[in-house]
């Protein structure tokens, strides 16, 4: 019972600070500079700390006490983890109900079927108590998020037409990230699925490999993107 007041408290947070973010918009909108403070900083930053850094400094420091979740990604269990996981699906069930209630869900259905995706994924290890370790793994993702919202921060200030040094230097790092973290943990856990894991039930090896394959494809997306 505390986990889903935990899962959609998170998601009821969220819509209120978007919901006061919008509110001081609207009682403010000949003001174009408090309009960027206000997306600045009730936007962005609480993804950026709260969906973003959370969980990538939960999942390292799992990572430097205790390697076991990258050798055996389908046993290994951990209590914490669970409320990385139960976060991550809060946002994700915002970000659902955000992109219906704002009419952007048909263009958007590449998103859909990626969250859709992540909260069954996730309902399911924490229903069996298994595959800890692969979802850890996939949360390395988030790292590359940090300078994807971080670009996003600087386009919103304007300051990103100066094309400076220090905003290709930041686009640079987001490429390297996007590799890095994207595309190499996917590839591990599609190579784990197919080739090296013996315990994981077949009906839910298929499941998870044609999840990665279409993470593999949401991420050659958001690379090509990212290059254009």
């Amino acid at each position: 019972m505390f986990r889903l007041f935990f899962l959609f408290g998170v998601s009821v947070v969220l819509r209120l600070e978007y919901l006061l973010a919008a509110a001081v918009v609207r009682a403010k909108a000949r003001n174009e500079w408090v309009i960027t403070f206000t997306l600045f900083s009730y936007y962005t930053i609480p993804r950026l700390s709260c969906f973003t850094i959370t969980p990538i400094l939960l999942s390292h420091f799992s990572l430097l006490s205790d390697s076991e979740y990258v050798k055996e990604p389908y046993d290994y269990s951990t209590y914490s983890a669970q409320y990385i996981f139960l976060f991550s699906m809060g946002y994700f069930i915002y970000d659902m109900t955000d992109m219906y209630i704002h009419g952007e869900a048909p263009y958007s259905k590449e998103y859909f079927i990626h969250h859709s995706l992540v909260l069954t994924a996730f309902s399911i290890i924490l229903y069996t108590g298994k595959l800890f370790g692969f979802a850890m793994i996939g949360l390395l993702v988030e790292v590359q998020t940090i300078f994807l919202h971080l670009r996003t921060m600087i386009r919103l200030t304007g300051y990103a037409k100066k094309r400076s040094p220090a905003y290709n230097a930041l686009i640079n790092a987001n490429m390297a990230c996007l590799f890095l973290f994207r595309h190499v943990p996917v590839t591990y856990l599609l190579y784990v699925m197919l080739y090296k894991d013996e315990n994981c039930p077949l009906p839910l090896r298929v499941f998870l490999t044609c999840g990665l394959a279409f993470l593999t494809y949401h991420n050659t997306h958001l690379t090509v993107s990212s290059f254009s």
